[in-house]
């Protein structure tokens, strides 16, 4: 049920962020960085968390999936992951990277479960991009798209 609840708070947080400049450009940094300290909060009771986030504008309508995206996977590095996560948003050769990482041990069991399966969706539909789950001493989430 804590679960469910966090879920359902972060969907409002980004809701409230979004709601206002769905129609204007949104910054990523700042967004990801809002979310992040917002989920941290929620879940991330005794656990390092990261973030190195760069400036990246992206459309409204975009950006609330890319933040939908972006909670998933943090909530899922927080609640299976190690006790350190990593998150990062750059921009690599014309296109945009968020990676969202943790050090715990990954065998690669839950990545068809329900959660990362709207990831995929919403990374491929609504970014237009891909999505790499990888085990690097733990699990490396990365997304790449074009802005």
């Amino acid at each position: 049920l804590d679960d469910s609840v966090n879920r359902i708070l972060a969907i409002a947080a980004v809701h409230e962020v979004l709601t206002e400049q769905r129609d204007d450009d949104v910054d990523l940094g700042e967004l990801v960085e809002r979310l992040r300290a917002m989920i941290v909060q929620g879940l991330g009771g005794g656990k390092r968390v990261e973030s190195r986030v760069e400036q990246v504008s992206l459309h409204g309508d975009r950006a609330t999936a890319l933040a939908l995206v972006f909670s998933e996977l943090l909530q899922n590095a927080l609640e299976h992951g190690g006790d350190e996560v990593r998150v990062e948003l750059a921009r690599k050769n014309g296109r945009v990277s968020l990676t969202v990482a943790d050090n715990g041990i990954w065998t690669g069991e839950s990545a068809d479960g329900t959660g990362l399966s709207i990831v995929r969706a919403l990374v491929r539909d609504e970014l237009r991009g891909t999505l790499t789950l990888a085990s690097d001493g733990g699990l490396r989430a990365e997304i790449l798209f074009v802005p």
